[in-house]
Parts: structure tokens; C-alpha cells; sequence
């Protein structure tokens, strides 16, 4: 992956493989500038490579149209970022219902959905409430139940506990690990942040572009 700078262009990812296994959380961790961002851009059909192939749940994204990748990341993929991203004129539940808005359902099932999910992250009682009228940990929640309300295959999150102290990014990844795990799901994480190593099922290195060779072997999982 190369971006373009001054008269020549910088290579960001050199002929990186990776590989994502379903039931299990996977970490992509590396100092800032590493290639972890771009990585997580390529896999999640928002950033295309300028070469190689990018294949995710069977499908070719690098083969895709604009509204074919478009159709592919509403209907597969759920995005948890570091800032929630959530839109303060709706509620919680209207918020959490947006992928399935997005891709044809009506709003009344949606937001029934929504509210369901939001009920399994413990916000039953705030799912009528404004961004605004929520603590920070409750925005968080809804940001996780906006991933999964279309049950999607890939859950990608970058950076989500970097703004969190401690306590707040423990508890955000074992929500994480109660709601996103499933046979039938994968979830990468992107991260820096070194406290909270012992939730993953395996931590791949990525430094200069490269993921680093003995990364596939992973690293054991600490009990918790």
C-alpha cells in the first residue's frame, strides 16, 4: 500500500498477510505510524490498496464497485471507534438502529432491534435517551450495539479504549467479549494500548508496515 508524497510516494504496508479467525478476538498492535490504521481501512472496505488482493468472508473487495463495498460494509461489518460517532438529535435506540436503517429496514423494526440489543448491554432504560443525556460509559454501549444490531461477521474496533482510563477500557472490552464473540463472527482490534493485551485470543505485531514473523503464532491468553 502506497501513498502518494511530494514528487514520489511512501509504501505504508509491505505485502502484508493476515488472517482473522472467526469465535475469537484478534489484536493488531503496534507503535503509532506502524500501518495499523491502514490495515484496519483495507479489511474493512473503506480504504483501497493501491496492489495485492484483499479477501474478507470470501468476497474480493479489491474487485468491488464503490456501491458494491458500500453494500458489502452496511451488511457485514460493524465499526466501534475511539470516539462514539453518535448523532445527538437521536435517541440511543434511533442511533443503534442506523445500520439497519441504512440497508432497507423499516425504522419501527429496526428500532425494536436496536432496543433489544441495547436491553443485552444493560440499557433497557435509556433507550429513548439524547447522547447528551448519557454518562460516557453509556455512549459507549450504544456505539457497541450500533456494531452489532445486523449481526455482522466482522467487528472491527480502532483504537476503542485509547481515551478510556483503566477501569472504563477493562469493562468496554469485556463488553466486547460478552456481545461480539460468537462461532460465527471475527473481531479485530486495532491498539496501542497495552492494558488491555490479556482480552485477546491472539496479538499480532505490526511495526514499519511489516507484521512481524513469528506474530502468527499469536500470543496465550491470559485468564482473567
Amino acid at each position: 500500500m502506497e501513498f502518494p508524497s511530494g514528487a514520489g510516494s511512501i509504501r505504508v504496508l509491505h505485502r502484508v498477510s493476515l488472517d482473522v479467525a472467526y469465535g475469537a478476538m484478534t489484536f493488531l498492535v503496534g507503535p503509532s505510524g506502524s500501518g495499523k490504521t491502514t490495515m484496519l481501512s483495507i479489511l474493512s472496505g473503506t480504504l483501497s490498496p493501491t496492489d495485492g488482493a484483499v479477501e474478507v468472508m470470501g468476497e474480493r473487495l479489491d474487485q468491488m464497485r464503490d456501491a458494491e463495498l458500500v453494500r458489502f460494509r452496511r451488511r457485514r461489518i460493524g465499526f466501534i471507534f475511539q470516539q462514539y460517532n453518535l448523532i445527538g438529535t437521536l435517541t440511543a435506540a434511533e442511533n443503534a438502529a442506523i445500520p439497519l436503517i441504512a440497508d432497507g429496514t423499516k425504522t419501527e423494526t429496526a428500532t425494536r432491534r436496536a432496543t433489544d440489543v441495547l436491553a443485552q448491554l444493560g440499557l433497557a432504560d435509556h433507550a429513548w435517551k439524547l447522547p447528551r443525556q448519557l454518562s460516557g460509559g453509556q455512549q459507549q454501549r450504544v456505539a457497541i450495539a450500533r456494531a452489532l444490531v445486523h449481526e455482522p461477521a466482522l467487528i472491527v474496533c480502532d483504537e476503542p479504549t485509547a481515551a478510556l482510563d483503566a477501569e472504563a477500557g477493562q469493562g468496554v472490552m469485556r463488553l466486547l467479549e460478552d456481545a461480539a464473540k460468537s462461532p460465527d463472527r471475527a473481531v479485530l482490534v486495532v491498539t496501542h494500548d497495552d492494558r488491555i493485551y490479556r482480552f485477546a485470543d491472539r496479538i499480532l505485531h505490526i511495526e514499519d508496515g511489516r507484521i512481524a514473523p513469528d506474530a502468527d503464532h499469536g500470543e496465550p491468553r491470559h485468564a482473567h
